[in-house]
């Protein structure tokens, strides 16, 4: 995961977009990600790990942010990309983490990291991109 210092460039205007507010629309976002992704382009091998990776994102917006989020796909070249758009104000630790977890929670950002090709996020006061870039 690395975060990045300005804005990122909005997606194309034909990203497909599918928003959410609480526990009960994860399923479908999942499902509309691992979808747009693989008529995408992106490998069906790959599709379960973007899956995966977009559900931990949910569930740390729903978890730690109020309002819900914004999800949008679109290819780029031989790029996949999904982001997630929130609320939230995400401020990295100031120590820098063990390789891997080590408590009971913190091992969404380290899993969508693992399964992702590049993990970025931009995050100012009341808003945080969370952006998952997958090589077709």
């Amino acid at each position: 995961m690395r975060q990045v210092v300005r804005p990122f460039a909005p997606p194309p205007t034909g990203a497909a977009t599918i928003s959410f507010t609480t526990a009960d629309d994860l399923a479908a976002v999942r499902e509309f990600v691992g979808a747009h992704a693989h008529t995408s382009g992106l490998a069906a091998g790959r599709v379960s790990g973007l899956k995966l990776a977009m559900s931990e994102l949910v569930t740390n917006t729903l978890r730690h942010t109020t309002g819900g989020g914004v999800v949008r796909v679109w290819a780029d070249g031989a790029m996949i990309i999904s982001e997630l758009t929130d609320g939230g104000t995400f401020r990295p630790p100031t120590v820098a983490p063990p390789t891997r977890p080590v408590a009971s929670g913190g091992w969404g950002l380290y899993i969508t990291g693992e399964v992702c090709d590049e993990f970025l996020y931009y995050s100012r006061p009341g808003h945080t991109v969370w952006r998952l870039m997958f090589n077709r």
